[in-house]
């Protein structure tokens, strides 16, 4: 049986689904699960929230409404290559 995972996302209040979907050794989350830095700030974010269009020319107003951003807010993305929104960059 897959394991529980019991954080909603903070963005939209929604648990995974299927509720027992199985877990990602590495991040502890559901499949697609992120967590994402804003503002100094640590976010829980479903496949959905959490989806780079969210992100691509800044924080979208839904997730700045549904997280209390200001308009004008950072996403902190890792530097490692491969990583956050630039998968597919490599740096020299």
């Amino acid at each position: 049986m897959p394991a529980q995972f019991d954080k909603i996302c903070d963005a939209c209040k929604m648990p995974p689904f299927p509720e027992t979907a199985p877990l990602v050794p590495e991040t502890g989350m559901p499949s697609g699960w992120v967590t994402r830095r804003i503002n100094g700030r640590s976010f829980t974010l479903c496949d959905c929230c959490g989806s780079v269009r969210h992100f691509k020319g800044g924080i979208s107003t839904y997730l700045q409404e549904h997280l209390g951003l200001p308009e004008h807010a950072q996403c902190e993305f890792a530097d490692e290559a491969g990583g956050g929104l630039h998968r597919s960059r490599v740096k020299s």
